[in-house]
């Protein structure tokens, strides 16, 4: 049987890694005819969708706290989703920019971390389909 914490710590664990990742390195700016080579981070790079990721964060954190109901479990599971769906966009449509910009592992670390927050309400909402119905798995008669 799954621990009753574990959707949480997954999503806790996700939405640290939002947090961090922001100040992590996402794009290397090819400046190379210009000035050099550049990075930009999260939180240098987007200035609405780093305030969207830092919310989903803290919203994170806070459907982490109370009972864990279907409509909590729900929210986290989507928030997850939302968060990640906003980075991978960046990750396939990269921004306007004249010079070659090149993804680093910050964004994916990201991406990760929003993907665990949506993982961490999935569990949840087994764990308590599990319970409420423990003859679907097939394992009782």
């Amino acid at each position: 049987m799954l621990n009753p914490n574990l959707g949480r710590v997954l999503s806790a664990v996700g939405a640290c890694l939002l947090i961090v990742t922001l100040f992590v390195v996402w794009y290397d700016i090819d400046r190379t005819a210009a000035e050099g080579s550049t990075t930009a981070t999260g939180w240098q790079a987007f200035p609405r969708l780093r305030i969207i990721v830092l919310v989903g964060a803290v919203l994170t954190f806070l459907t982490a706290l109370p009972r864990q109901t279907r409509p909590v479990l729900v929210a986290r599971t989507l928030l997850g989703l939302v968060v990640g769906g906003l980075i991978m966009r960046r990750i396939i449509d990269m921004p306007d920019l004249s010079y070659p910009q090149h993804p680093q592992i910050g964004i994916w670390i990201a991406f990760l971390g929003a993907l665990l927050v949506a993982l961490g309400g999935l569990v949840d909402t087994g764990r308590r389909v599990a319970q409420a119905y423990p003859g679907l798995g097939g394992g009782g008669t």
